[in-house]
């Protein structure tokens, strides 16, 4: 599904089967390219790679994972980029530098598709990424009520 410039940030409804049943999920057009320009790189379906972004999300929206997973994998990809020293653009690498993919215990594996197969290190950093910001939401929560 490749769009013009001008269409990227249209919302697209698609039903999908996602953890083996049926399901309706509206995200921008661009989000939909970048799935499957995931799906193509790590060799899997698409509704294969939804269930994985859904087991994991962790009370997310389904939509909102998407999203968030999307943005994890290619700043991955430019983290590998940046460090093998063939980020394209100085930003990039900018880009890349914040993204600790080492602490989801990152090992470059054997290139899949013409790229790296980055699918089960970008899962356990966004779990991770989630939990994290789960507990901080908990621990504000905690400071804010009154004390009994």
């Amino acid at each position: 599904m490749t769009t013009s410039d001008s269409d990227e940030g249209a919302r697209h409804r698609r039903t999908v089967i996602v953890s083996g049943r049926r399901t309706s999920i509206s995200v921008e057009v661009a989000i939909w390219d970048a799935l499957t320009d995931i799906c193509k790189r790590e060799e899997c379906t698409l509704s294969d790679l939804l269930t994985l972004i859904d087991q994991r999300r962790l009370g997310a929206s389904l939509a909102s994972a998407i999203r968030v997973f999307s943005i994890f994998y290619f700043r991955a990809i430019a983290a590998v980029a940046s460090s093998s020293g063939t980020a394209p653009a100085p930003r990039l690498a900018e880009a890349a530098a914040s993204f600790d993919i080492a602490s989801a215990g990152f090992q470059a594996p054997p290139p899949v598709a013409g790229g790296i197969a980055l699918l089960d290190p970008v899962l356990e950093a966004f779990e991770a990424n989630r939990r994290e910001r789960l507990q901080a939401l908990a621990a504000e929560t905690d400071a804010e009520a009154p004390n009994a």
